[in-house]
């Protein structure tokens, strides 16, 4: 009777791993559909969405600079017409930019006297990269996007994060929360 408990026990173990991971198999599918989503939505509205992302401006008359917040709701509302965000995706994006916004106001006038001088380079990771794909390759097309796969999956405190890696090899993450019964994103790359 003994040997027969233990038996199902392990039975029922591995039944549940295997049940585990079916579901993740499944969750990393759907997932991977909705990354898919976002990037043909991204390929028909990239340069209207980029053209409001909030950008650094510089100081007329002065060495000064700051980051021009102005159209930061506006960005957001752009991703959220998707459909693809969650509720909370706006506030991982003024996050980013308001982290880079206290910094610039930060700043002593020495080191912007010094930055005109010697030439400013890029001062927040999104100067220097594509904001959608978070890489500077430039040739996305559908072909590109159906390439992309989940190299890992994870879940903490109720957020699925996968790691999602392109036929280039790089990697972007992407956190997910079920809304409504659907897969939204939460935050991907430096919107987090």
């Amino acid at each position: 009777m003994k040997m027969m408990k233990i038996k199902i026990m392990v039975v029922v173990g591995v039944l549940l791993v295997c049940f585990s991971a079916f579901a993740d198999v499944a969750t990393a599918k759907v997932l991977l559909a909705r990354v898919k989503d976002f990037y043909m939505w991204v390929l028909a509205n990239h340069a209207k969405v980029s053209a409001l992302e909030p950008r650094i401006r510089n100081v007329e008359g002065s060495t000064r600079f700051y980051l021009d917040m102005k159209t930061l709701d506006e960005f957001s509302r752009e991703f959220m017409k998707s459909g693809l965000f969650s509720k909370q995706f706006p506030e991982a994006i003024a996050r980013y930019y308001k982290k880079y916004e206290a910094q610039f106001n930060a700043l002593p006038q020495s080191e912007f006297d010094e930055l005109a001088k010697d030439g400013r380079g890029p001062m927040m990771e999104v100067e220097d990269m594509d904001i959608f794909f978070c890489a500077q390759e430039y040739e996305y097309d559908p072909e590109f996007i159906q390439g992309m796969r989940i190299s890992e999956l994870s879940e903490k405190a109720g957020v699925t994060s996968v790691v999602v890696e392109s036929s280039y090899k790089w990697k972007t993450t992407f956190d997910f929360k079920q809304e409504d019964g659907r897969w939204l994103i939460v935050g991907y790359c430096v919107y987090q």
